[in-house]
């Protein structure tokens, strides 16, 4: 069976806000920035030509890896969840996890309000979900699991920060210790596992998740977004997954993606970007298991 995959992140969604209420949380910040720059710089309109890639790829999975709104506004939410639901019609088994975006004010933290729209994930074998426990875990084949994660924050004014607190850390440890041996597995969180940005955008705890995954090397694949930058990276020789970032699919000039191809002894990975409203291939990786 071929897991046919695509990975995208960083949507965006937006609804210009002018409740004077915004100005008891953070939202005046993110309504000034989408003002100013965030709406010029990002078109989820153009989303919409995804639905005809996806489908003469034969995408099987679709996987969000998080900021679906902007400043977690409910009509932002439910522009993201209608445009979920057209890949759900089609068939697309769909994983989206919250990013810092959508846990942008203490309220919508607080109230889970991003699993009222992305209900949270709990396996069947499992006894854990995003809402409680901040780790899911699902079986996708006889060889091959998605283990989420949420480690995003309702942070200060200036800060996009994530936690991989030390529950998180307990938990997603029993998580992979209960997954067969044999099998592997594709780790899903919005923050990159290594730390390139200024400290404000940074996980915090990144170096336990290292830890973690250079102890469970059946994690071939670490998809993330959050960074808005492209990139396939095979850590596998520094004892680490192959970590994947799909970039912000919806920028307005250089938007990305990825299709991910998985079979049982190869991974065959293509990136696009969006080129004059379309799609155009401008990378293709091979990897062997």
């Amino acid at each position: 069976m071929t897991l046919k995959i695509a990975h995208i992140s960083d949507l965006h969604f937006s609804h210009l806000s002018f409740d004077p209420g915004q100005f008891f949380s953070k939202r005046w910040i993110g309504n000034l920035n989408l003002v100013f720059s965030r709406k010029k710089g990002y078109t989820p309109e153009k989303l919409e030509t995804l639905h005809e890639a996806f489908s003469s790829l034969g995408v099987t999975h679709l996987l969000i890896t998080g900021d679906v709104t902007t400043t977690s506004l409910k009509e932002e939410f439910v522009k993201a969840q209608e445009f979920v639901k057209k890949f759900e019609n089609m068939g697309i088994q769909t994983f989206v996890i919250p990013g810092n975006h959508d846990h942008y004010t203490k309220a919508a933290y607080k109230s889970n309000l991003f699993y009222e729209y992305f209900p949270s994930h709990l396996s069947p074998l499992l006894d854990y979900n995003l809402i409680e426990h901040r780790v899911a875990a699902m079986p996708l084949s006889s060889k091959w699991w998605f283990v989420l994660l949420d480690t995003a924050r309702a942070t200060s004014l200036i800060s996009s920060r994530g936690e991989f607190s030390e529950e998180i850390e307990k938990n997603l440890r029993s998580v992979l210790s209960q997954i067969p041996k044999d099998t592997n597995v594709i780790l899903l969180n919005h923050f990159p596992l290594f730390q390139n940005d200024h400290p404000r955008k940074e996980l915090t705890g990144a170096k336990r998740l290292q830890k973690v995954l250079e102890e469970y090397p059946q994690v071939k694949l670490y998809l993330h977004g959050h960074s808005h930058r492209h990139c396939i990276a095979d850590l596998r020789e520094n004892g680490y997954p192959i970590v994947i970032d799909s970039g912000s699919t919806a920028r307005a000039k250089d938007g990305t993606w990825n299709f991910i191809e998985i079979e049982e002894k190869n991974c065959q990975i293509t990136a696009f970007r969006s080129e004059n409203s379309h799609w155009e291939t401008f990378q293709k990786h091979s990897m062997e298991w």
